[in-house]
């Protein structure tokens, strides 16, 4: 039982890390403490100007109509010839940073020497969001927040983090209600700025690192993007809500909860692909024209359809891998990794991990190398007498589905889904979590490969 709780509480935190209202529903508007939260270190906060106040774009009334199935051009053929698992080569982890409390890896800078990361406060609720140098062990903290509300982004062109916190304010029937606020940081913790206070869920940002894109809570159905250059957040003409058309075999799920949108931007800007518990769409951006993703049979050890958890584009574009389940609730029997070729249509569904009851099996985290073939994974591999989890690493190559694990003798991850992970642009680096019952602590893993140039 404490190994079915241990799984429940990590698999908690990650749906908090992804902003997932599908599971836990208005987490942020409905979050209540009772203690102050501690946002001593914003003193003077720099607020950004609220641009003029638009009207809400006039909808008609729509009723939804089914979105077609995507269709795929190439044909599934034989995987082109590429540098084998073995042609990897993978130093031993080398710990780079610790810590009393967790630490979360959100991204690699693009100079390839710059982690960006999260470290819990101990004792708190409260998270630092810094920079790490891999190099020289320097931080630079931007910001403190209060709570893990999904993964701080990277704005290249503005050379800025964007994040979640979550701000108190006083309600007549609770001591203290909060709610999501996104704020933007330059490098300074004392010199922040408060974009909006109407968001939910999680962050993406367009190619080109000038747009930042959410959802908000006041027009859930509908994207909002900052704009770097002009100071602007406006709202996007899509219409989500036209989309979720009706599937009756899931009403009975349908009716009770209002999924979330996610989004991931493909490399070159022209795709989007927007995911919920129910709906996965791809979206062309340039044509405005929407399709229906698939990402797995319905089997009857299935509550619903397989759907993702995260979603990452492989670096050019030709790969979506999905951490995926096919259940609704916490704690789900499964998550599994699903690579779906862009180009053919072809659909491959992993568990590189073994089970570790009957039937259980869990994906946590993945990282594509920069050659758009491979990819790295963590996979829960056993379970502590403490009731803890522990990952292993395994390579993954997404043309064909075979996999590897590396380093057997080692253990990784720690509870902190999707924020465990990150390989360098360069691939000659992976970062991983790699923490002790003790303490936190950051690994950077060397690789080499023939297909590094």
């Amino acid at each position: 039982m404490k190994r079915m709780f241990s799984i429940a509480e990590g698999l908690l935190g990650l749906l908090v890390l992804v902003g997932l209202a599908v599971v836990l529903a208005m987490t942020f508007g409905g979050l209540r403490k009772g203690a102050q939260p501690g946002f001593q270190a914003f003193q003077s906060p720099i607020e950004t100007p609220a641009p003029p106040p638009y009207p809400p774009p006039e909808t008609p009334t729509v009723v939804p109509m089914p979105v077609p199935p995507c269709l795929f051009a190439g044909q599934p053929g034989p995987a082109e010839p590429g540098p084998p698992l073995e042609a990897y080569r993978f130093s031993e982890p080398r710990v780079v940073l610790t810590h009393t409390g967790a630490i979360g890896i959100a991204s690699w800078l693009p100079n390839g020497q710059h982690l960006l990361i999260t470290r819990d406060i101990p004792g708190t609720n409260r998270q630092f969001i810094e920079t790490f140098n891999v190099r020289t062990g320097e931080l630079n903290t931007y910001a403190e927040r209060e709570g893990g509300s999904g993964k701080p982004v990277w704005l290249p062109a503005l050379k800025a983090v964007a994040y979640i916190t979550l701000m108190a304010e006083k309600d007549q029937e609770q001591p203290l209600i909060y709610h999501p606020e996104l704020w933007l940081s330059y490098g300074d913790p004392q010199q922040v700025e408060r974009l909006t206070s109407d968001i939910s869920g999680a962050l993406a940002v367009e190619p080109g690192g000038k747009r930042l894109w959410y959802f908000s809570r006041s027009e859930p159905d509908r994207p909002q993007v900052f704009d770097g250059e002009s100071r602007v957040i406006q709202t996007v003409p899509w219409n989500v809500a036209a989309w979720k058309y009706p599937k009756p075999e899931l009403e009975w799920a349908i009716r009770y909860r209002s999924p979330q949108f996610i989004m991931a931007w493909h490399p070159d800007g022209t795709q989007a692909v927007l995911y919920s518990q129910f709906w996965t769409f791809l979206l062309d951006v340039q044509t405005n024209q929407v399709c229906e993703l698939t990402l797995g049979e319905y089997t009857e050890a299935m509550e619903i359809p397989p759907w993702p958890l995260e979603a990452q584009w492989s670096p050019d574009g030709r790969y979506l891998a999905f951490i995926t389940t096919g259940h609704l609730d916490l704690p789900f029997e499964r998550t599994e990794l699903t690579i779906l070729d862009m180009a053919t249509g072809e659909r491959r569904t992993l568990s590189p991990g073994p089970d570790i009851e009957p039937g259980r099996h869990y994906v946590t985290d993945l990282a594509w190398a920069p050659d758009s073939r491979y990819l790295a994974v963590l996979g829960i591999v056993r379970m502590t007498e403490m009731g803890s989890e522990k990952a292993g690493v395994f390579i993954v190559d997404a043309s064909t589905g075979e996999f590897q694990r590396i380093f057997p003798e080692h253990d990784f991850g720690g509870g902190l889904w999707f924020t465990q992970l990150a390989w360098d642009s360069t691939g000659s680096q992976l970062a991983v979590n790699c923490p002790t019952l003790e303490e936190g602590r950051l690994c950077i893993i060397s690789v080499e490969s023939k297909s590094i140039r």
